[in-house]
């Protein structure tokens, strides 16, 4: 009996950390497909620029957060560029300039991820280290 315990306990102790043993960043292959292709260009925190197309948000075609108290969503349609401050609270403040002129600041989850294609292949960045999207 004390033997089927501790063998159910070993058991459930590698099953939970085989499980621990995942992460965000360790399965990136490739960017996720998006059903409508948009190129820009990147600047990271380190001021490194990487261009490329496909590029999406989650794997959306839009940024989501919250402008004050109301979820809201910019189409990168919309955007002619963004612009990322400090990160404060888990989040980010956002601008983005919009095509047809003004702005709009929102508060975006710092650890999303923005995706795409390059010449190199495919990558992704987190919102915390961007410092500027620009949709050419």
């Amino acid at each position: 009996m004390l033997n089927r315990l501790i063998s159910f306990v070993l058991l459930v102790l590698f099953a939970v950390l085989l499980t621990a043993m995942g992460g965000k960043g360790g399965g990136f292959e490739r960017a996720p497909r998006v059903e409508k292709n948009f190129a820009v260009t990147i600047t990271d925190a380190s001021g490194n620029k990487i261009s490329g197309d496909k590029f999406s948000w989650e794997g959306r075609i839009h940024f989501a957060g919250m402008i004050g108290m109301a979820a809201a969503t910019v189409p990168f349609d919309k955007v002619k560029d963004i612009s990322v401050g400090e990160k404060k609270d888990r989040k980010v403040k956002v601008t983005a300039h919009l095509k047809e002129g003004g702005e709009t600041t929102m508060e975006i989850d710092a650890d999303s991820r923005c995706f795409g294609e390059s010449t190199f292949g495919s990558f992704m960045l987190i919102m915390e280290d961007i410092r500027s999207v620009v949709f050419p």
